[in-house]
């Protein structure tokens, strides 16, 4: 009868029918941020855990065609194992992505507010170099801050 009752219960939880199941496991994955520190936060730990899962959830994946989305997925996983020296949110400027969208190939899939800007421990080539960095585009979109991709306007090539 036990066994009955643990296979039920497991079954129930791999369905996603148990109570609390799916608010425990979105509790474990963590809420994405609402604020910039906790962005800070949230990405230093998926980068410290290389925890590309994590900062997968943080993307706005809506519009994204497969060669961007694994464009952004090569960007993300190149912030991996690399030492850091700043991790900090700035302002975007308003008018920040005026030249690109005047061009009419590319446009964000949410309004652009902020960047995070990770700037890493590295060696530089000549004196006066700028150290590398990566730089992603943040935007708000259901109360949390989000990872925005710049997607192609019109259709696919090709097609």
């Amino acid at each position: 009868m036990r066994r009955v009752i643990l296979a039920a219960a497991l079954a129930a939880g791999l369905l996603g029918l148990a109570p609390g199941l799916p608010a425990r496991a979105a509790a474990e994955r963590g809420a994405l941020p609402s604020d910039p520190q906790g962005v800070v936060d949230y990405v230093k730990t998926a980068v410290r855990d290389h925890d590309e899962d994590a900062i997968e959830r943080l993307v706005n994946w809506d519009g994204v065609r497969l060669p961007r989305k694994r464009l952004t997925l090569y960007q993300i996983r190149t912030t991996f194992g690399r030492p850091i020296k700043d991790m900090a949110i700035e302002d975007f400027p308003a008018d920040g992505l005026a030249e690109i969208e005047a061009r009419g190939s590319f446009k964000p899939n949410m309004p652009v507010t902020k960047r995070l800007r990770i700037v890493f421990d590295e060696d530089k080539g000549a004196p006066d170099e700028q150290p590398s960095a990566n730089v992603f585009l943040l935007g708000e979109k259901d109360g949390a801050y989000r990872i925005a991709v710049l997607n192609s306007v019109g259709p696919p090539r090709g097609k």
